[in-house]
């Protein structure tokens, strides 16, 4: 067992989040492994909020409008309605903040430990947010979309086998109008990555190169 200290969850936490719930929204996205028998853990704070949504799976997940003669396969799905219409117009919305990157020996012993921080937000949809992983060997570089100037920019920051994070300038030459969809982005050599974007009502795919 490790203990994580009040240094990172103060650092890890969401604006709104307490100490003792710094990492209750946490969700692993990647285990890399490292050639001396260590690994990396890539963990990622995703939480939804709504207005006038009782049951939503991230929000309630333990109601107590659910008895336990109550429980069904389709508990957690947010799709799932055992009355058979939806009464009331629900608005969602989805988060994605803080990435924690956390680095083991072969024995289990935590070297080190860092955060990204970011916020993002997005209503009715998740497509934009969250990030991508692209391991070029020496380092981690992690994609995601920042708003700058009420622009929406491809973001690159990067992590180096020892834990120090490196922030790349945004990626400016990007053509306007097309919406990066990182989250669902694929490595496809040491250093290309194929990301789909939005284009009006067209899905078109980028190539990154590093």
């Amino acid at each position: 067992m490790i203990v994580f200290n009040d240094e990172l969850r103060a650092v890890a936490k969401s604006t709104d989040a307490n100490l003792k719930m710094a990492f209750n929204d946490f969700f692993i996205k990647h285990i890399i492994t490292k050639r001396d028998g260590g690994f990396l853990l890539v963990s990622e704070s995703l939480y939804t909020t709504s207005r006038g949504n009782m049951y939503n799976r991230w929000d309630y997940m333990y109601n107590p409008a659910f008895s336990p003669g109550f429980y069904s396969p389709y508990y957690y799905s947010p799709y799932y309605n055992p009355w058979g219409r939806n009464y009331g117009n629900y608005a969602t919305r989805f988060h994605a903040e803080n990435i924690m990157i956390l680095s083991f020996d072969k024995e289990g012993g935590l070297q080190w430990s860092n955060i990204i921080p970011k916020s993002q937000f997005d209503d009715e949809t998740e497509n934009l947010i969250s990030h991508e992983v692209v391991n070029t060997g020496g380092e981690l570089h992690f994609l995601f979309n920042q708003y700058e100037r009420r622009n929406q920019l491809l973001s690159d920051q990067s992590v180096s086998p020892e834990g120090k994070i490196t922030r790349y300038p945004t990626l400016r030459n990007l053509d306007k109008g097309y919406d990066f969809m990182p989250r669902y982005g694929k490595q496809v050599s040491s250093w290309e990555s194929v990301i789909p974007c939005l284009f009006r009502n067209y899905l078109c795919f980028a190539k990154v190169e590093f």
